[in-house]
C-alpha cells in the first residue's frame, strides 16, 4: 500500500511540475491550484452634505426610503424567507449592493446602497435624525470617480434628497 502512495505522489508531483512549467511558473499556489484574487474595489473619496427639513423624522425617512428604494432589514429578511430560492437570491443581491439600514423610529434612520455609474461602484448613505420639530439629513456620497464627486454632479442629488424629504418630489 505504501508503494502505491509513493507512486501516486510521484505522479502528482510530476504533473504539478509539468503544469507549472507550461504556465510559466506563475499564478499557482504551492499545491498547484490556481490563485484566484477578488478584484479589490478602487479607493473611494466621499462628499457630505447636511440639510435641515421642516418635516418629522419618520415622515422624512419614509419618503426617502420609498423614493430611493432602500430596504429595511425586516424587508430583506421577508424576501429571504419567502420560501423560494429566488427570494434568497434577491436578498443576497440587495445585501451585496451595499445595503445599509438602521432605524430607531421617532429619532433616527440610516439607509444606503450602491449606485452603479459605469465602471464605478458609487455609494449613497442617508441619515435622518430628529432635530426639534423637523429633521436633519446627512447625505454621504462615495465614489472612486472624482467627476462623480464634483459639485456640479452632487448638487442636483442633494437638492433632490431635500425635495423628497420635504414631500415636494414623490
Amino acid at each position: 500500500m505504501e508503494e502505491m502512495a509513493a507512486v501516486n505522489k510521484k505522479i502528482s508531483d510530476g504533473a504539478f511540475a509539468v503544469t507549472k512549467a507550461l504556465n510559466g511558473g506563475t499564478g499557482y499556489a504551492d499545491n498547484g491550484m490556481p490563485i484566484l484574487n477578488k478584484q479589490l474595489p478602487p479607493e473611494q473619496d466621499k462628499r457630505e452634505n447636511i440639510i435641515d427639513v421642516p418635516v418629522d423624522v419618520d415622515t422624512a425617512a419614509g419618503r426617502l426610503k420609498r423614493y430611493y428604494k432602500f430596504y429595511s432589514n425586516d424587508e430583506v429578511n421577508a424576501i429571504r424567507n419567502n420560501g423560494t430560492t429566488d427570494g434568497k437570491w434577491q436578498a443576497s443581491a440587495i445585501i451585496d449592493n451595499g445595503h445599509i439600514w438602521d432605524a430607531m423610529p421617532g429619532s433616527y434612520y440610516k439607509m444606503g446602497g450602491n449606485w452603479r455609474k459605469g465602471s464605478f461602484d458609487d455609494h449613497l448613505t442617508i441619515e435622518v435624525e430628529k432635530n426639534g420639530k423637523g429633521s436633519r439629513v446627512y447625505i454621504t456620497y462615495a465614489s472612486a470617480s472624482q467627476a462623480h464627486l464634483q459639485a456640479s454632479s452632487l448638487e442636483p442629488l442633494f437638492k433632490r434628497v431635500k425635495d423628497v424629504a420635504e414631500g415636494k418630489v414623490r
